[in-house]
C-alpha cells in the first residue's frame, strides 16, 4: 500500500516531477505510486562492478529505489485480484538474460513486485551489457517453462493490465515493446504492442506478412498515467489482440518453434532517451 503519511522526508521520497525530467500526467505524479531513494546515472551504475565483465551475463544486479505502489488504484479491472507469477517467472535485464526469482532482489533498479503489480524500470542511456549487441536495453519478465509448440486450433493467451507511468524514453521509431508473442529464435515473433514517448499504444504486426504488410497503427492515444487491459490468443500460426475487450488486431506468422509471451519494456536498436516506467497487474497464461 501506499505510504500515505505527509512526515516523509524529501530527501527520501520523490514523486514523478522530482525524479524525472519529463513529466507524466498529474494523475501518475501524485496517486499511482511514490518513490524512496533516487537512482544513479547510467553512467555511475556502468562504471560500477555491479555487471563487470561488460558484454557478459553477470548475476550481480544493482539496487535501486524503492517503488511504493498505489494498489487501490492501480489493480482495478477484470485482472486486480490475480497475484503474480511464482513459479518459473524470470527477467531477462541489461545484464543476464535469464534471472530467477531468488535473485529478484538484486535487480530493483529495473524490477521490483508490489501485491499483484510488477514495476518495469529503464533509465536514460541504459544499453544492453550481457552481450556485444548495441543498444538492445530490455527489462521483461516471462515464464521459462510456459511454452508451447504451434499447433493449429490450440490457443494460448496471456491476459493482464498494463499503467504507463513514463513513457518519454520509448523514441520514434522503433519506440518500446511493452508485449510481445516472441519465439526462441529472434525472427519468431508475431506481433507486438509498442509505447511510443507520447504515452500512444501501437499495434505492431510482421512487416514481413505480405497480405497486410507493415500495417501498424495506434490504439490508445495519451496513456501516461492510465491503465489499460490487454489480451492476447496466439497458436503459433494465428493471432488476436484485444485491448479493453475491444479487438484491435489479427493476423498470422507461422512459427517453427516454441512460443512464449514477454511482457515489460525493450527497446530494441533505439536509444533510450529518459526514463521509462511502467506496471503490469494480474497477468495470467494459460
Amino acid at each position: 500500500m501506499v505510504i500515505r503519511t505527509a512526515l516523509l522526508s524529501l530527501s527520501l521520497v520523490c514523486t514523478l516531477s522530482a525524479c524525472s525530467s519529463k513529466q507524466a500526467s498529474p494523475q501518475a505524479e501524485s496517486t499511482l505510486y511514490v518513490q524512496t531513494g533516487t537512482d544513479p546515472l547510467w553512467q555511475e551504475v556502468k562504471d560500477s562492478d555491479a555487471l563487470r565483465p561488460h558484454h557478459t551475463n553477470t548475476n550481480k544486479g544493482f539496487k535501486g529505489s524503492k517503488i511504493d505502489v498505489n494498489n487501490a488504484l492501480v489493480e482495478v479491472g477484470p485482472y486486480a485480484n490475480n497475484p503474480i507469477i511464482q513459479d518459473n517467472l524470470a527477467i531477462h535485464t541489461v545484464g543476464h538474460a535469464s534471472i530467477r526469482r531468488n535473485e529478484f532482489e538484486r535487480w530493483t533498479r529495473w524490477y521490483q513486485e508490489d501485491g499483484n503489480t510488477q514495476v518495469f524500470r529503464l533509465f536514460k542511456d541504459e544499453e544492453n551489457l550481457r552481450n556485444q549487441r548495441e543498444n538492445a536495453a530490455r527489462i521483461e519478465s516471462f515464464s521459462v517453462t510456459d511454452k508451447w509448440a504451434p499447433q493449429d486450433g490450440v490457443w494460448r493467451e496471456w491476459e493482464g493490465r498494463f499503467t504507463i507511468i513514463k513513457s518519454a524514453g520509448c523514441a520514434l521509431p522503433h519506440m518500446c515493446s511493452i508485449f510481445q508473442a516472441k519465439g526462441n529464435n529472434v525472427d519468431h515473433w508475431s506481433v507486438m504492442i509498442r509505447l511510443d514517448e507520447h504515452g500512444n499504444i501501437w499495434y505492431v504486426p510482421r512487416k514481413e506478412q505480405p497480405e497486410i504488410g507493415n500495417n501498424k497503427y495506434i490504439v490508445a492515444k495519451n496513456m501516461n498515467g492510465k491503465g489499460f487491459d490487454v489480451r492476447v490468443r496466439d497458436n503459433g500460426i494465428d493471432y488476436e489482440v484485444y485491448i479493453d475487450g475491444n479487438k484491435v488486431g489479427n493476423g498470422q506468422w507461422p512459427r517453427t518453434e516454441e512460443i512464449g509471451f514477454r511482457w515489460g519494456i525493450y527497446v530494441g536498436r533505439s536509444e533510450v532517451t529518459d526514463d521509462i516506467m511502467l506496471f503490469t497487474t494480474g497477468v495470467t497464461m494459460r
